[in-house]
């Protein structure tokens, strides 16, 4: 199983390993990881799109991520899957704090203040970090402000009274 957090640094914990900065074949393989887990799926052309460089490039960089992620792991068996021209992270195989913390944001949605407290809580846990704290990039500035947006506005939600 790989376990992905977002909150914070970027790290992978995965076979008794933890991976993160340069552990990951450089920036672009760390941002590739990133962006995988945070938007699910994407194609080579808009991953190249929001990295800012070529679909040859992207290949690359998708190359070295695999073998940073499981060494000596054919691209067909990696956690990394390529499917109709998309790429996505195995469900199967990956666990994602991001992930988690939508779970958990939405299960606290509708319900009264007293039982939303115990999902949002935890949601707040998770993202007691900054998301992708340590990545200075236009892409990891907007999904920061869209999940500390996320987490407000559930929190106001829960502490308004409902009528």
């Amino acid at each position: 199983m790989f376990d992905i957090q977002l909150f914070g640094r970027i790290e992978v914990r995965t076979r008794g390993e933890r991976l993160a900065g340069r552990d990951f074949g450089g920036e672009r393989p760390r941002h590739l990881l990133a962006l995988l887990a945070l938007r699910g799926e994407a194609s080579i052309s808009e991953l190249a799109e929001q990295l800012g460089t070529s679909k040859k490039s992207v290949e690359a960089d998708l190359s070295v991520l695999r073998k940073h992620l499981e060494p000596g792991v054919s691209s067909r068996d990696s956690v990394i899957g390529s499917h109709r021209g998309r790429l996505r992270l195995d469900p199967e195989r990956v666990r994602v704090d991001v992930a988690r913390f939508e779970e958990l944001i939405a299960a606290a949605e509708g319900r009264p203040a007293a039982r939303a407290a115990k999902p949002l809580t935890a949601a707040a846990f998770l993202a007691t970090r900054p998301l992708l704290e340590d990545e200075d990039v236009a892409w990891a500035a907007e999904a920061r402000s869209e999940y500390r947006a996320k987490l407000v506005i559930a929190q106001r939600a829960e502490a308004t009274p409902v009528n």
